[in-house]
């Protein structure tokens, strides 16, 4: 090969190693910029994660006074106009179907919904909480669980075939805490849901939609603790 194309070739090769390194170091250079931001917001994340376990060691303390595994012990007078923050929230179950309403049944308060859903089927926690009772009650709910939640609402999954959460354990959001059953006084696989605030039942479906999958608002209001009015979503 002669000397004028040896060089040529070598030009070549070098020009495109070049290229291809300077190309390269484009790319990192652009993402460097991502990489900074997405460690923002890690630590963003971070922050409100700690900040938010801090208010779960203690969730609604501003209305609470007490911590027992008593269901009828947490009772008291409901603040006037009091606001529920139903953001963040998780659907219990993806079923849609109610077998049985909140009110009067076999001359009885039902203090809850009963929602299909078969032995198995997985339950997940409302909103982020702690669970302030996880027991047996062969009479009744079966294996059931209590969460206390930083809005004030207190909410019962009864029935349960398997509890998968333990007393005093901090839960968030959507996770599982437990399986459908038939536990307890029950007839047929189903979930009892309840959602309490200091121990007054309120209707679930004035808070839940199950049919759409979704809260009935941002906001729930109870005015002078007994109202059901609701403020709808922004």
């Amino acid at each position: 090969m002669k000397l004028s194309a040896l060089k040529k070739t070598f030009g070549i090769a070098l020009l495109s190693l070049v290229s291809i390194n300077s190309f390269a170091q484009d790319i990192i250079a652009r993402q460097a910029p991502s990489d900074r931001r997405l460690k923002d917001i890690h630590n963003v994340k971070l922050n409100n994660t700690v900040a938010l376990s801090a208010d779960l060691k203690d969730p609604a303390a501003n209305i609470y006074t007490d911590w027992t595994d008593n269901l009828r012990s947490c009772t008291g007078a409901v603040p006037a106009n009091y606001k529920i923050d139903l953001r963040g929230f998780c659907m219990p179950t993806p079923s849609r179907k109610i077998n049985s309403p909140f009110g009067p049944r076999w001359g009885r308060q039902h203090e809850g919904l009963d929602i299909k859903v078969y032995i198995g089927d997985t339950i997940r926690a409302a909103f982020d909480g702690k669970v302030r009772i996880c027991k047996y009650n062969g009479g009744g709910y079966g294996y059931y669980v209590v969460i206390r939640h930083p809005n004030g609402l207190e909410t019962l999954y009864g029935h349960l075939s398997k509890q998968i959460v333990k007393k005093d354990q901090i839960v968030r959001a959507g996770e599982p805490i437990g399986l459908g059953g038939n536990t307890g006084k029950s007839n047929g696989s189903h979930l009892h849901f309840e959602t309490r605030v200091l121990g007054q039942p309120i209707n679930p479906a004035l808070l839940f939609d199950f049919e759409n999958q979704d809260v009935t608002g941002d906001y729930f209001v109870l005015k002078d603790g007994i109202s059901k009015d609701k403020v709808a979503k922004k």
